[in-house]
This record gives C-alpha cells, sequence and structure tokens, in this order.
C-alpha cells in the first residue's frame, strides 16, 4: 500500500511539474523581461541577468547581496513551485496542496519538527548568514510578486503561492538531508530484529559493510567475515516472529561520481568532472548559474564563479570560480543512531539520562489539509530525538539524527566562490553545515583533495552504531561535531588521481 501511494504521489507531481514546465514555456512572453538590468530599489542599479542560448542564467552586481537579490528573483520566476515541494517536503506540509493523499508523507516529516527547527537555527545564524538569507529572501518574493500569472501548479491545484520566508531556505537544505540519509534510520531497525534472531556468526557475515571488492582510495580493503556454519544458517532453527514484522529498508539509493587528476599528469590547472544522480525530477533539481560581482578580498578583482545552483537557496552547490573547482558524491555514511529510551521507574512520563531523569517533551503538531479538516499528530520528544520505534524488546527507541541537531545546517559553503587554493577549500568544507559528502577539489595550481564536509556526529562511549544502545550510561552518545583536524582527507596523492563513487574511500583506521 505504501508503495502504490509513493507512485500515486511521485505520479501527481511529476504530471504538476511538467505541466508547469510547459505552462511556464507557453507564458514566457507574458513574463515580466528578466533579461537587462534588474528594475527594483532594493539592489544596486548595475544589477544585470542575461542569458546565453540555451538559456543559462549570468547574474552581474555591485555586490555579492545584489547578486543574491537577483538569483531569488530568478529562482523565484523559474523554480518557485519547486522550491515549494522542497520547503513542504521538509517540513511535512504537502497535504496543504495536494490534500490528504499526501498526510502519510506530512506525518513521517512532521515528527522530526523542521520547521521549528529551521526557525530556532536562524534566529542563532551569525549576522552574516542571516543578511544573505534576507536578501536572497527579499529577491524571491519580489520574483514571485512580479509574475503576472502564479506558476500553473497552483492554477491546477486552486493554490496560491505562500511567500517565501528566511527559514524555507534552511528547509531546502533539510530536504536534502532527506534525500540523501534515510531519515527512518530503516536498517538499523533491521540489524536489531536480524541480531536478535541469529547466531553472531550468521549476523556479523549478513551484516558486513565491505570486502575485497572494495576500492579504497587509501589502505586495504575491508576483510570480510568468514561464512557461518551450516547450524547458523538452518531457517528451521529462527525465531521467525523477530522478522516477520520488519519494515523493508530503504529503496536503492542513486549514485554518483565524481574523478579529478592532478596537474602533475595535466601539465597545468588540475581538472575535475562530477555527475550528481539524485530522484528524477522535471524539471532537474538543480539550476545552472553564473554570478560575477566584486572579489571582497582583493580590490580592483572579481569573482566569476559558475555551476549548478540549488533552487531555494543562495549557493553555488558545486562549480567553479576559475581558481578551484569542486563537487560532490554522497558519502553513504553512518549519520543516524536509534537510542533506547528507558522510563523512569518513578515517573511515566519521564527518561533516565546520564544527569538523571528527564522530561518527555510533547509536541502537537497540525498538518493542513487542502480540502479537508486539518490532522493532528502527537511528536514525544527526548533530548537525542523523536520517539519514533521500538527495539525488538519494546523498549522506545529515539533517533539521533545529524540533520536536527543544532549546527546541522549553516551557509559556509557560500565561501567557496572567494576559495584560491583545495587547500583552503578543503577547510571550509569541514565547517559547512549540509549532508556529509564525500568532497572533490581541483584548483588551477594542480592540486586536487577529497574529503569529507558537512557534519559529522562525534560518538563516544564504545557503544556499536549499528545497533540501538543505552545513552544513560556516563560518557555515552554524541558528543557535539567531530573536529575539523579529525576529518579523514587525501590531498595530492603519489597516484595523481582521485575518485569516488559513493564507496568507503579510506581504510578503517581513518
Amino acid at each position: 500500500m505504501r508503495v502504490l501511494l509513493r507512485r500515486i504521489i511521485f505520479f501527481v507531481l511529476f504530471l504538476l511539474t511538467t505541466s508547469a514546465l510547459l505552462a511556464w514555456l507557453a507564458l514566457r512572453g507574458s513574463l515580466p523581461q528578466l533579461d537587462g538590468s534588474v528594475p527594483s530599489k532594493a539592489i544596486g542599479a548595475s544589477t544585470t541577468i542575461e542569458r546565453d542560448a540555451l538559456g543559462s542564467v549570468t547574474i552581474s552586481g555591485s555586490s555579492r547581496r545584489d547578486v543574491t537579490w537577483a538569483l531569488g528573483y530568478v529562482h523565484a520566476q523559474e523554480r518557485f513551485f519547486e522550491m515549494d515541494l522542497m520547503r513542504r517536503s521538509a517540513a511535512g506540509e504537502l497535504a496543504e496542496l495536494f490534500g490528504a493523499a499526501a498526510l502519510p508523507l506530512d506525518r513521517r516529516a512532521r515528527v522530526h519538527r523542521m520547521r521549528a527547527r529551521a526557525e530556532a537555527s536562524l534566529a542563532k545564524a551569525s549576522s552574516t548568514d542571516r543578511e544573505v538569507i534576507g536578501s536572497y529572501t527579499e529577491g524571491i518574493n519580489a520574483g514571485l510578486a512580479a509574475l503576472q500569472v502564479r506558476p500553473f501548479a497552483y492554477l491546477l491545484t486552486r493554490n496560491t503561492p505562500r511567500p517565501w520566508t528566511g527559514a524555507d531556505s534552511l528547509l531546502v537544505i533539510d530536504a536534502m538531508y532527506f534525500s540523501l540519509n534515510d531519515a527512518g534510520n530503516k536498517r538499523e531497525l533491521a540489524f536489531a530484529r536480524m541480531k536478535a534472531a541469529l547466531p553472531d556468526t550468521a549476523y556479523r557475515f549478513l551484516t558486513a559493510s565491505g570486502g575485497w571488492w572494495d576500492a579504497p582510495l587509501s589502505g586495504p580493503a575491508m576483510r570480510w567475515p568468514d561464512p557461518p556454519g551450516p547450524a547458523d544458517l538452518d531457517l528451521r532453527n529462527l525465531d521467525k516472529s523477530l522478522l516477520q514484522d520488519a519494515e523493508p529498508a530503504a529503496d536503492v539509493a542513486p549514485g554518483s561520481n565524481s574523478f579529478a587528476v592532478s596537474g602533475a599528469l595535466t601539465g597545468g590547472p588540475a581538472l575535475i568532472a562530477n555527475d550528481m544522480h539524485l530522484e528524477l525530477r522535471v524539471p532537474d533539481i538543480w539550476f545552472r548559474a553564473r554570478l560575477i560581482y566584486p572579489d571582497p578580498r582583493r580590490p580592483g578583482a572579481r569573482i566569476d564563479v559558475s555551476g549548478a545552483s540549488l533552487p531555494g537557496t543562495p549557493a553555488i552547490v558545486a562549480g567553479s570560480n576559475r581558481s578551484i573547482a569542486w563537487g560532490f558524491t554522497n558519502s553513504y555514511g553512518d549519520f543516524a543512531d536509534w537510542v533506547r529510551v528507558l522510563p523512569d521507574p518513578a515517573a511515566r512520563d519521564r527518561y533516565l539520562t546520564a544527569e538523571g531523569s528527564a522530561a518527555i517533551d510533547t509536541h502537537v503538531e497540525s498538518i493542513a489539509v487542502h480540502g479537508a479538516d486539518a490532522q493532528s499528530i502527537v511528536v514525544r520528544e527526548t533530548r537525542w530525538g523523536p520517539i519514533m520505534a521500538e527495539d525488538v524488546d519494546g523498549t522506545p527507541l529515539a533517533l539521533a539524527w545529524t540533520a536536527t541537531h543544532e549546527g546541522a545546517v549553516n551557509l559556509e559553503l557560500l565561501k567557496l566562490e572567494t576559495a584560491e587554493t583545495a587547500d583552503e577549500a578543503i577547510a571550509i568544507a569541514h565547517q559547512a553545515g549540509m549532508p556529509a559528502q564525500n568532497f572533490l577539489v581541483a584548483d588551477r595550481f594542480g592540486s586536487i583533495a577529497w574529503t569529507i564536509a558537512g557534519r559529522m556526529p562525534l560518538r563516544v562511549g564504545g557503544f556499536d552504531p549499528l545497533l540501538p544502545a543505552d545513552w544513560s550510561k556516563p560518557d555515552t552518545g554524541w558528543k557535539g561535531w567531530v573536529a575539523a583536524s579529525d576529518y579523514p582527507q587525501i590531498s595530492n596523492p603519489p597516484w595523481q588521481r582521485l575518485w569516488t563513487a559513493n564507496a568507503r574511500i579510506v581504510d578503517e583506521g581513518r
């Protein structure tokens, strides 16, 4: 039933986005002129928007603020409905557009309370980030208001576009967490059931994460465990009740790839190629753009950055600034853990922590439904995350997920636009608030480097992160984020090449 519902919703969204694209092409002649100077008192008079023969946009301005405003304007005019889907999917607000059919999706997302988290994150953001988001938001709403006809998808669903807010841009980044991580951590729920049902030798063999076919950039391949004996795989001896109600793990995830070749082989600047594979969407999730503005570090010079922007955010996600070029592939690392929520024997609505008993926070979330009454869900939340499942013995499980922890989202990635060397880009990547990704960078001096970009949890206490664990023990759980100095990194290897394709990159000790 869930698969059927997912396919129905995907088909509806496909029709809507396809119709929106066709309608946009038909209506473009009646839209405000996007080429040339941008008529707005909000930005400098020298800001221009131009297009090449393929429609790719170049935005020039006297400051990054003006360019940010104009990028928001263009994103809104061409991709507002897709941006709206991104923010709504992360916040659990799709039913407000599509009605009750989208409620299952909203319920799964709303348990994470991403809108409340995004608003709290924006309030704590640096003044620089708030200024960038504010300028981008103003441009989006100006572009939306300048349309003579609202995007076709809203006409089709009989809805009116809701203005953009600063928190919505953070929700778009949250939506990427949902796309690139398993927000339900189903894999580790399955591991818990397998651990309880199987002999240890069978469990270790069936859950091994690598083997001789690994192709790490550094270090040896993992050793595959020895096969279990026939008795350990005798299905007649299994407790089938532990497996019969198990949910299937996440669907097969799309894969990406990237390659870099150093200047020692090219005879000059290093080369990089990147192919980021995500779910099929119409139009594509990425929006090609070129941004030109004064270099804040070098008077008289100009930043000229081009690549793939993500509508809903003001950044060039992957691209080149003529000094460096960079790209990403999903790391598929383990960035979520199930925590056993042990009840306080003295109080029903409290649970045990390393510091003593704590109250379970209860939030009533109201989900608006197009054409029907609003629906409510109750979210029970711990200091580690929301309670979303049960262990094999019935103990409640809370999900600790990087996406819901403070500091998971920021705009540090924008600093890549002004980076001049691979080493500088690596340092920026370590501070980026985004889903943890393989990051490849090449520079004009011939250097290449790989690291992980984005936040990674610092695990302490020696617990098995593949199974539900008791974090009420002292010094057990997550202790902030991994320090930049402890991130794995490979720079200018002797073999002069780097590659990633969602597989393990370094040996177990890195």
